[in-house]
C-alpha cells in the first residue's frame, strides 16, 4: 500500500506557472527559424508561442488533477484521515476551478491560434500574441489562491501514514510509558517503523509480524490513544474514528506497578472510555511489567476485567515474557487461529 497522494506534484503558485510558461514560450520561438516572408515568420513564431504557453499550463495543470485521486474513491481509512488534514469540500471547489482553467486556456489557444494564422498584418499578429498573453495570466491569477490552496493541502496529504489495509491490524492502547513500545518491539521482533504524521503528537509506530505464511499488523498511537478523549481537539478525535476503519483488534495496555506515572484507577478510567470508543472492536488486556507490580492490584485489575469479559494476559514486555500466549489471544480475537499451528 502507498499513501495515495504520493504522486501529488509540487504546485507552481500563479505567477511562478505564468513565468515557466512564457519563457519556455521565448525558448521555443528563439529555437526555430521559420521560412517564408515576414508575415509567414510572424505567423509560425507568434501561433509557437501560443500553443507552447497553453501546453505548459495546461501540462502543469493537469498533472495536478490526474496524480490528485477523488476521496470519495479512496478507502474508508484514508477518507476519514484526509478529513482531519484539510477541507474537503475546498479542495474539490479547488480542483473544479483549476480544471476550469485548464478548458478555458484550451478554448483561448484554438481561438487565439485561429486568429493569427488568418492574419495578414505582422504587427496585428504580435498584438494578437500579446492579447492572448493577457487572457492566459489573467485566468491562472483568477485560480490564485487555489493553486495556494491545494499546495498547502498536497504537503498535508503527502504525510499521510503508508498504512497496509489488506492485512489484519492490531492497535495497542494505552497511557504513556505502560510500554506500548517495547510491547510492539517484542510482537513484531523488529524495529518499527517510526513516522510523525499531522494528527499525531509523536507519531505512529507500525511493525509487522509473519506466521505461518500469514501476515499481521501492529500499529501503537502515541497521542491519541493515551489520554481521556475530553482533552483532544478535533484532528485527534476525526483520526481516532479512522483507526476504527482500520483496527481489527484493540490491545490495551495496563501498568498496574504504576511506574509509568499514572495510577491505575485512572488507567482504568481511559480504559473504559476507550472501550466505550471502539465498542464494535474486540479487546484483549496486556498487564505489563507483571514482575515488579504489586499482586493486590493486579488481582482488583483482573478482577474488574473477568467482570467485563475483557480477556486478559499478564506479561513482561521488557523480558519478553507471555508475549506468546498474547499474540495467541490476539489470533484467536482475530478468528484466525485455527489457521495455525499449535505452537504459535
Amino acid at each position: 500500500m502507498k499513501n495515495p497522494f504520493e504522486k501529488m506534484p509540487t504546485v507552481l503558485k500563479s505567477d511562478e506557472l505564468i513565468d515557466k510558461a512564457f519563457r519556455r514560450a521565448e525558448k521555443a520561438a528563439s529555437a526555430v527559424n521559420p521560412r517564408g516572408g515576414r508575415r509567414a515568420k510572424a505567423r509560425e513564431r507568434e501561433e509557437l508561442r501560443v500553443r507552447t504557453v497553453s501546453n505548459v499550463v495546461r501540462d502543469n495543470l493537469k498533472k495536478l488533477l490526474d496524480r490528485t485521486p477523488g476521496v470519495s474513491e479512496l478507502p474508508e481509512f484514508y477518507r476519514e484521515l484526509v478529513n482531519t488534514l484539510v477541507d474537503e469540500e475546498q479542495l474539490h471547489r479547488s480542483l473544479a476551478h483549476v480544471n476550469w482553467a485548464v478548458k478555458t486556456i484550451r478554448m483561448l489557444e484554438r481561438r487565439y491560434a485561429e486568429k493569427i494564422r488568418h492574419s495578414r498584418d505582422p504587427a496585428e499578429i504580435a498584438k494578437l500574441r500579446r492579447s492572448f498573453y493577457g487572457r492566459v495570466a489573467d485566468v491562472i491569477r483568477s485560480i490564485s489562491d487555489d493553486l495556494d490552496y491545494l499546495n498547502v493541502a498536497r504537503d498535508a496529504l503527502r504525510a499521510l501514514p503508508v498504512i497496509e489495509l489488506d492485512v489484519p491490524t492490531v492497535v495497542i492502547a494505552g497511557h504513556p510509558n505502560v510500554g506500548k513500545s517495547t510491547l510492539l518491539r517484542a510482537l513484531t521482533n523488529a524495529k518499527p517503523e517510526v513516522a510523525s504524521y499531522p494528527f499525531t503528537t509523536r507519531g505512529i509506530n507500525v511493525g509487522q509480524f509473519e506466521e505461518h505464511y500469514l501476515r499481521y499488523q501492529v500499529i501503537d498511537t502515541p497521542g491519541l490513544l493515551d489520554r481521556p478523549l475530553s482533552e483532544r481537539n478535533e484532528v485527534e478525535r476525526q483520526a481516532i474514528l479512522a483507526l476504527k476503519h482500520l483496527g481489527d483488534v484493540i490491545v490495551y495496555m495496563f501498568d498496574p506497578s504504576e511506574y509509568c506515572g499514572y495510577p491505575l484507577e485512572e488507567q482504568i478510567h481511559l480504559f473504559e472510555e476507550i472501550r466505550s470508543e471502539f465498542r464494535e472492536l474486540p479487546f484483549v488486556a496486556a498487564i505489563n511489567k507483571i514482575d515488579v507490580a504489586d499482586e493486590e492490584k493486579v488481582k482488583d485489575l483482573e478482577a474488574l476485567l473477568d467482570e467485563l469479559g475483557i480477556p486478559y494476559v499478564e506479561i513482561s514486555a521488557l523480558k519478553g515474557e507471555g508475549i506468546e500466549e498474547l499474540k495467541r489471544r490476539v489470533l484467536e480475537l482475530l478468528g484466525l487461529s485455527d489457521q495455525l499451528s499449535d505452537d504459535v
